[in-house]
């Protein structure tokens, strides 16, 4: 897909990946949604707002649009889906980037009280789920679109020492939801996958490090998904939907029409 013209909608675009890709898209020719709770002040020690970012999406010649969206409410969600399509009249793309990564994310069974159990599944798989279903009859209408899933490591069974019992499985359900969404709607010409951006250095990375076990020099910035999501957003929808990618640094990722192996540059193929 040529983003040029396009609208493309980027939840927990305050800061961090969300914010990296939202500004890559427009870099692109996109317009941009922008989601998250955050929405003029910025929360003490956590930098970035979604007015920053649509302030930069304009510094690149684009229109930008804030919808402050708490996705732990579904009919926030609703509501965000209803002014993306009235802001244009039209959606394109949809990045599900925005996750729950407070406490409770590195919270064992013993720590973890079902509500912040139940609010990861609703952040982090109900929320896409139901954006998804109000934006792709739009997608429909308009000839087609991109779903973009943004997963993590956390979702593959194997070694896993970041501790933690709930966000593992929502991404692990966000990866399934991802390969059947892709399925069932290539016949509308609507490519879906999903995109763990990999070891990233975000304030929030930097911030828990010490509580999840991580050495943060090991990180790569946000402009290495931020790019990544974005040229597997432009490339043959049939050699992106239905797959899991992984953002790495290095050279900008490359797909053929002759292979669908992975790629050495810029993305791995992790499903």
């Amino acid at each position: 897909m040529n983003l040029h013209g396009t609208v493309a909608v980027v939840t927990g675009a305050s800061r961090g990946v969300g914010q990296g890709t939202a500004l890559e898209l427009a870099r692109r020719g996109a317009d941009v949604v922008l989601a998250a709770r955050t929405a003029t002040d910025p929360i003490p020690t956590m930098p970035g707002t979604l007015a920053e970012t649509a302030d930069a999406v304009r510094a690149l010649g684009r229109d930008a649009l804030v919808v402050p969206t708490d996705l732990n409410d579904m009919a926030a969600v609703e509501e965000l889906a209803r002014a993306a399509l009235a802001w244009k009249e039209h959606v394109d793309v949809v990045v599900n980037n925005a996750a729950f990564l407070g406490r409770a994310a590195y919270h064992n069974l013993d720590e973890l009280s079902f509500k912040n159990f139940e609010r990861q599944f609703r952040v982090n798989v109900f929320a896409p789920f139901l954006l998804s279903q109000l934006l792709v009859p739009a997608m429909r209408a308009h000839g087609g679109g991109v779903i973009v899933n943004v997963t993590s490591g956390a979702a593959f069974i194997g070694e896993y020492t970041v501790p933690g019992i709930t966000y593992g499985p929502t991404k692990a359900a966000l990866n399934r939801l991802s390969t059947l969404l892709a399925r069932d709607l290539a016949a509308d010409n609507i490519a879906v996958f999903a995109i763990d951006p990999g070891f990233t250095l975000t304030v929030l990375v930097e911030q828990t490090s010490e509580q999840a076990g991580t050495d943060v020099s090991m990180a790569h910035p946000p402009e290495v998904p931020a790019t990544a999501i974005a040229d597997l957003v432009e490339a043959d929808p049939a050699l992106t939907t239905g797959r899991v990618f992984k953002a790495v640094a290095g050279q900008r990722p490359h797909v053929t029409a002759d292979s669908r192996e992975p790629m050495p540059a810029g993305y791995e193929v992790e499903l």
